[in-house]
Parts: structure tokens; C-alpha cells; sequence
């Protein structure tokens, strides 16, 4: 396997351990997290992704502390009359 290929193939990894951590960072590595950090601007998806892996990062370092969560109830409805 070439330098080319064997690299290709790692990119690859961490795209679908990526992907596969969305929605599950707690358990993800640190190179997952900061991965998923730096798709943030890819969806909206992608940057509830990026939140959690900041918060997560946050955790494990001891630098943010998550205090509150949103709560559904306050958030705002496109579908109220």
C-alpha cells in the first residue's frame, strides 16, 4: 500500500468514527471531538454536534462547565397560533 493510499484509508476512518460519534461524543476520543469541532459550519446538525463536543471537551478538562440545559418547553414554535 502506498503512502497515498495507506493515507486515503485514514481519512476515511475518521470521517465514519465522525460520524459514528455524532449524537454519542461522550464516549468519543479526542481527535473524534476535535474533528467534529472543525465541521461545525456544515449543517445544523453538525454544530449541535460541535456544541456537545465542546461541552464534552469541556468536561474532560475541566475548562466549561454545563450548568443548564435548554429546556424544550422554552423554546420557541414557528407552529403557535
Amino acid at each position: 500500500m502506498s503512502a497515498g493510499e495507506r493515507k486515503r484509508a485514514q481519512r476515511q476512518r475518521d470521517s465514519q468514527a465522525v460520524i459514528a460519534a455524532t449524537g454519542d461524543e461522550r464516549n468519543a476520543s479526542l481527535r473524534v471531538l476535535l474533528a467534529i469541532l472543525a465541521r461545525v459550519e456544515a449543517s445544523e446538525t453538525a454544530r449541535l454536534s460541535a456544541e456537545h463536543a465542546w461541552a464534552e471537551i469541556g468536561r474532560r478538562y475541566g475548562f466549561v462547565s454545563v450548568t443548564e440545559q435548554a429546556r424544550v418547553e422554552e423554546t420557541p414554535s414557528r407552529n403557535k397560533e
